[in-house]
């Protein structure tokens, strides 16, 4: 989800807010079938909805999200919005990128 989302915002950048932000097949095989984008959509219209949570440390709360799959991936425009709302999505990527970062970075601190 995350690398789909990403895609969507480098490859598509005509959109003024996330919730003008859409695609459809005609529009995400422009090019050639079989991207990431296409790959992601094929696979997983029609799935039930994945639910997340998160445990923020620093507030001490549990964060709960869900993304929502599009029921079919034909020539209808699919919504991000309708998959994930913005407060959302930007908090799913931040948490993946942190994940990321913290398999990468051995300390942060003052450097002496």
């Amino acid at each position: 989800m995350f690398k789909f989302v990403r895609n969507i915002l480098a490859h598509f950048p005509v959109f003024e807010t996330w919730n003008d932000v859409w695609v459809s097949k005609e529009l995400v095989n422009w090019q050639r079938n079989g991207l990431t984008i296409d790959r992601f959509l094929t696979k997983y219209a029609g799935r039930e909805d994945v639910k997340y949570r998160f445990w923020e440390a620093e507030q001490k709360k549990m964060t709960y999200m869900s993304i929502r799959f599009p029921k079919e991936y034909c020539e209808n425009k699919i919504y991000l919005r309708d998959m994930i709302s913005e407060k959302d999505g930007v908090k799913f990527s931040l948490i993946m990128m942190r994940q990321v970062l913290n398999t990468q970075v051995e300390s942060v601190g003052e450097k002496e």
